[in-house]
């Protein structure tokens, strides 16, 4: 008798504590992170601008792990680092970017790649970079081999292709492994409480 009483009171203040998390918005927030705040139309508002300056690593292809974690960007609360460099069936090089932000009850905040806005029925995301690449002193562009929408808690994700497809470009490892990527035309995401 005791251990069902005490069951039902156990049950009674799970669920209350659960019912105010969710009132309160702690519970979308926890699930969702930023795309929980960004999906919130009439609670949120977003200002979304270009970032001045361009950033630029060098990626490593003799080793390609080595480059995972390489920071891009860090504004000390927004970040974009190296997710993955890898070699695909076609043997184009890629490098996958990830985009971490910040967000809490009061908004959210996200550097990326990608510009997240509002379109009438839903959000789009578009990649508006520019990028570069310098292989042995010879610079190119290079183009986006994909992006995400807000598929993480708190952030998104971006890739490039690290040769062009319209440009010959001579790449020996053994010889130089080194290649250095700039991008410019970063987006600041900043979601405020209305």
């Amino acid at each position: 008798m005791i251990i069902r009483n005490l069951s039902k009171v156990l049950l009674i203040i799970v669920g209350t504590i659960v019912l105010l998390l969710w009132i309160s918005g702690w519970l979308n927030l926890w699930i969702k992170g930023i795309g929980g705040i960004a999906d919130d139309v009439k609670g949120y508002q977003l200002h979304s601008y270009p970032v001045d300056g361009e950033y630029s690593l060098k990626l490593d292809l003799s080793d390609l792990e080595s480059n995972e974690g390489k920071v891009l960007y860090d504004d000390g609360k927004n970040q974009i680092y190296v997710n993955k460099v890898w070699v695909n069936d076609n043997s184009d090089y890629e490098v996958s970017f990830r985009s971490s932000g910040t967000y809490n009850l009061r908004g959210a905040t996200l550097v990326s790649g990608n510009e997240h806005a509002r379109v009438e029925n839903g959000f789009t995301y578009d990649n508006q970079i520019d990028a570069t690449a310098t292989y042995q002193k010879n610079t190119f562009k290079i183009y986006s081999s994909g992006s995400s929408g807000l598929n993480y808690k708190d952030g998104d994700s971006f890739g490039f292709y690290l040769l062009p497809h319209d440009k010959e470009v001579d790449l020996d490892i053994e010889k130089d492994s080194i290649i250095e990527v700039k991008l410019s035309n970063l987006h600041m995401h900043n979601w405020e409480k209305k």
